[in-house]
């Protein structure tokens, strides 16, 4: 049903890696996905991966902050070591400070310097830098929202769960390695129906945000990652996976013990093409709609 459609949807379907390094010396790779945009090299993606990605840049200050008291208390002549110690161990420093990061954009040889973004839709734009069109070969159509959009039409998305990468880290040359069986990362689709639309208010009443769901959740690795129709129009952005209780907990027994399992149905959530839109205009971003 959605073969011809993931053909087209892959070419401009990427993962975004990104290895860490944090203060307590932990090391750790993560997984995400975006969508190259077009031909100027903008690219999407979810705000809260947006966000991690950041998280290296938010915390450089707070950590030379840090070093620099130490440094300001361990030279100070009008204390004694004891005195040293005891307001050494006050200093208040983040065991998940990332001290050192490396972010892949689908193995391409660009950057992201910085990040438009929707917090409270969930979509992020930026642009790669440098960026050499020839490197994708196509690019996203997004579903005209004048267009009708019926619950009950078949969807598909497109990320890249189900896959473990891991990474070490050379700290004489500051530089990432990730083991020989993280890459290629294989795309997984999975396929459902559009249920309906939901409409997020803000805390305050002073915005909505438009998502489409999906009869099936989107899974760890596919946020940022196109829901796309049979002709490979972009329809929204997977960002959030919602647990809709079904109102029923069966007695299960075990022996000698009983519990309580209350059961669920898993959805995807993706940012509505309209805000996805609105972003793009607001950024300057060119996209092309169907017709």
């Amino acid at each position: 049903m959605f073969s011809a459609a993931l053909g087209e949807v892959e070419k401009y379907t990427l993962p975004v890696i990104f290895s860490r390094r944090l203060f307590n010396g932990q090391i750790g790779s993560a997984c995400g996905t975006f969508i190259v945009v077009n031909r100027e090299g903008w690219i999407l993606t979810a705000a809260h991966i947006a966000k991690e990605l950041s998280l290296h840049n938010v915390h450089a200050p707070e950590i030379q902050a840090f070093h620099q008291k130490h440094e300001a208390i361990a030279n100070d002549p009008s204390l004694n070591d004891k005195a040293k110690r005891k307001q050494l161990k006050l200093l208040k420093s983040n065991p998940h400070w990332v001290t050192d990061q490396a972010v892949r954009w689908g193995g391409l040889q660009a950057e992201i310097n910085c990040f438009g973004g929707d917090e409270f839709a969930d979509i992020a734009v930026g642009k790669l830098e440098p960026f050499d069109p020839a490197w994708i070969k196509g690019y996203p159509v997004f579903k005209n929202p004048a267009e009708p959009m019926p619950a009950g039409t078949s969807l598909c998305r497109l990320g890249f769960p189900f896959h473990q990468i891991e990474a070490t880290f050379d700290v004489a040359t500051k530089r990432f390695a990730l083991s020989p069986k993280a890459l290629p990362i294989p795309r997984f689709p999975n396929d459902g129906i559009h249920t309906r639309i939901v409409v997020l208010t803000s805390p305050d009443g002073s915005r909505n945000a438009k998502l489409l769901e999906t009869s099936t959740p989107g899974l760890k690795g596919q946020s940022g990652g196109p829901i796309f129709d049979r002709n490979g129009h972009v329809w929204a952005l997977q960002v959030r996976t919602q647990s809709l209780s079904l109102g029923f907990a069966p007695e299960i027994v075990e022996g000698n013990r009983k519990t309580v399992e209350h059961q669920f149905m898993h959805v995807g959530w993706g940012t509505h093409v309209e805000e996805i839109i609105s972003l793009f205009r607001k950024h300057g971003v060119a996209f092309t709609l169907s017709s």
